[in-house]
């Protein structure tokens, strides 16, 4: 009878995986679509059990949608606090940086150092789908002109 029990249960654990809470939104710096840019959203937990990263890279609008960064790539992020990390990804990148006389493609977007290292916080609820749109300002790029990077 229990072995009866587990086989009906099963399905409903068999393929599951984690909960995640479908998360999408813009990033603009000084108005501008940041198109290729790479939004990471890292865990910032201090729990035995850390939820995956989730990435999502933004479209020509600046529009982008997570998936967990994981070998799922399952939509949406999972509950919690993360650190959100932005770059800028060339789309036409050398394949071979390493050979002489590579240039690498100029970034098109200023981005301020509290995008690039981590300190811009977002909390991805328990219920969604969620919005979290990222517009960086003059007044972010100034304060990573006055900090002198």
């Amino acid at each position: 009878m229990r072995h009866a029990l587990l086989l009906l249960l099963l399905p409903f654990f068999i393929g599951c995986g984690p909960k995640t809470i479908i998360v999408t939104g813009t990033v603009t710096f000084l108005d501008v679509p940041g198109e290729n840019v790479s939004v990471t959203f890292m865990p910032t937990t201090d729990s035995a059990i850390v939820p995956p990263a989730a990435t999502g890279m933004a479209d020509a609008k600046g529009f982008y949608r997570l998936h967990l960064a994981d070998e799922t790539r399952k939509a949406g992020a999972m509950p919690g606090e993360y650190a959100v990390f932005f770059s800028w990804i060339d789309p036409h990148a050398d394949p071979n940086p390493e050979r002489e006389g590579y240039e690498p493609n100029p970034v098109p977007y200023q981005i301020p150092d509290k995008a690039r290292f981590g300190r811009v916080h977002f909390t991805v609820p328990s219920s969604g789908p969620v919005v979290a749109d990222f517009h960086f300002t003059e007044e972010d790029l100034q304060e990573t002109i006055q900090q002198g990077i």
